[in-house]
């Protein structure tokens, strides 16, 4: 590989990507100055709460669009492997390696949207959980008090709960996107056997169809959430 391999999406690469990527509607909140509230005479504690609203908002819509820039990486890699059928070409070494980083990078950047939407929604919805144990799961939308917040998070969870699965692997486990050549040990009854199978991969477009139907759930999720919470 050579630094030359390396190459941006270019303009009609986005061009193309941009017509079929879901759009992620974000919040809109007004800042509110905690200090000036104060000054007003209001409580305390509902002007640190107002201001910091704003800022998970401001928060959540800086990691939805780092979200929607890597998945313009993860689309623009994959196609130029399929377009690039030569396995000598150097370009093709480089983006079959950026392609599973853009993945994996993905996956971190999905995840950490929805627990800063947590963050979010704890402050709207007064929850009062500390910020240092909030996880956006079954448990946290539980305690969910408006209605249509709550049922559009449980589809969402749903709906996305086979790709957790794939972020606990690339966070805690066997790197999904390697492939998978360890030996195995295989108890009988008889005896034991150290037996080599055939090296174990999941196809690169399975991760694919996964990041689409991720991106579908979060637009789906934040078109209904830009209308609830203002």
């Amino acid at each position: 590989m050579k630094a030359d391999t390396f190459k941006y999406p270019t303009k009609e690469e986005r061009k193309k990507i941009n017509q079929v990527i879901s759009e992620v509607k974000n919040i809109e909140v007004d800042y509110k100055s905690a200090t000036i509230a104060i000054l007003e005479n209001e409580p305390f504690e509902n002007a640190i709460k107002s201001e910091d609203i704003y800022w998970w908002s401001n928060c959540l819509t800086n990691r939805l669009g780092k979200l929607r820039e890597t998945y313009v990486y993860v689309q623009t890699h994959f196609l130029r492997t399929k377009e690039d059928v030569s396995k000598e070409s150097l370009n093709s070494y480089t983006d079959k390696i950026l392609l599973d980083y853009y993945i994996e990078i993905f996956y971190y950047f999905y995840f950490s949207s929805r627990d800063v939407l947590g963050q979010l929604i704890n402050l709207v919805e007064d929850l009062k959980i500390e910020e240092n144990k909030i996880f956006l799961n079954e448990k946290f939308v539980e305690k969910v008090k408006t209605s249509k917040t709550k049922e559009a998070l449980n589809d969402f969870l749903n709906n996305t709960k086979d790709s957790y699965k794939i972020r606990n692997s690339f966070n805690h486990r066997f790197t999904p996107t390697h492939i998978d050549n360890r030996a195995t040990k295989n108890i009988t009854k008889e005896d034991n056997t150290i037996g080599f199978n055939i090296p174990a991969e999941i196809e690169i477009e399975t991760f694919i169809d996964d990041i689409e139907n991720l991106m579908n759930q979060i637009s789906s999720l934040m078109n209904i959430l830009s209308k609830e919470i203002k």
